[in-house]
């Protein structure tokens, strides 16, 4: 089952299609025609169990017959449903609670919706059934990557945000805006943890949300924006470039 990562943090309830063998209705697992009746197994003469010898009979082993599957019968005239094999695939629709907190790859046991046992341990079905196990495939998220129950993202500023600080709002995965305060002088890479606004675990406790800042130099600036950089790097006796010679010829006309 694929789930978004918002579904992970609040849990969904999903419909699950699958496909399982089930008791053929119309043999009710016999495996034989209605109305005909099975006859002794001729390999195993009705035991359901046939011996088998090897290096040169220096050993002997006892297993099902193949060719009645240990039921010591075999049916003379199929069942036309089943073929003979007393199991017909049906489609089920189910609707499923995945928990908040799941993680890629943890699987969901929904309890007696599995296949019945096979036919060679009860042709009719009778007994335990098995378990559907659901796994859970979570999807990559366009902001946010999974560590563990927290959430990292990247906060694009830009450079007069992280050298003056800015208060921002920034996304949550439960769709919040949240306050964050980048003071000044803000480097690359620099995190700021946001308590309790990761995604929970199995048992409910949250993570953290961290968010990274990632600065963005532009690729264009306008020539007034270019001359007052300019002045800066000035003021801080650095060597650069201007964008062109044009630029130049403005400045001193």
């Amino acid at each position: 089952m694929v789930l978004s990562l918002e579904e992970v943090a609040t849990g969904a309830e999903k419909a699950v299609d699958f496909t399982r063998l089930d008791v053929c209705e119309k043999c009710t697992g016999s495996g034989a025609k209605p109305g005909s009746k099975p006859v002794q197994c001729p390999p195993c003469q009705g035991h359901g169990k046939v011996q088998q010898t090897g290096l040169g009979g220096m050993f002997r082993m006892v297993t099902a017959c193949p060719a009645c599957g240990g039921r010591g019968k075999v049916s003379k005239e199929f069942c036309p449903d089943c073929r003979g094999k007393g199991r017909v695939p049906k489609q089920r629709k189910l609707s499923v609670r995945i928990p908040a907190g799941i993680s890629d790859g943890q699987a969901v046991r929904v309890r007696g919706e599995g296949e019945p046992p096979t036919v060679e341990e009860s042709p009719d079905g009778t007994g335990v059934r098995g378990d559907l196990m659901v796994v859970a495939r979570v999807k990559e998220h366009d902001l946010f990557v999974r560590d563990g129950n927290n959430l990292m993202m990247e906060i694009p500023v830009s450079i007069t945000q992280a050298a003056l600080g800015a208060e921002l709002k920034i996304p949550s995965i439960a769709g919040e805006k949240l306050a964050l305060s980048v003071p000044r002088g803000t480097q690359y890479g620099a995190a700021f943890t946001l308590a309790g606004h990761g995604l929970p675990d199995l048992r409910g406790r949250k993570g953290d949300m961290i968010a990274v800042v990632k600065v963005e130099v532009p690729r264009k600036l306008s020539s007034a924006q270019e001359k007052l950089l300019m002045d800066f790097a000035a003021t801080e006796n650095e060597t650069v470039n201007p964008e062109s010679q044009s630029f130049w010829k403005k400045l001193f006309k």
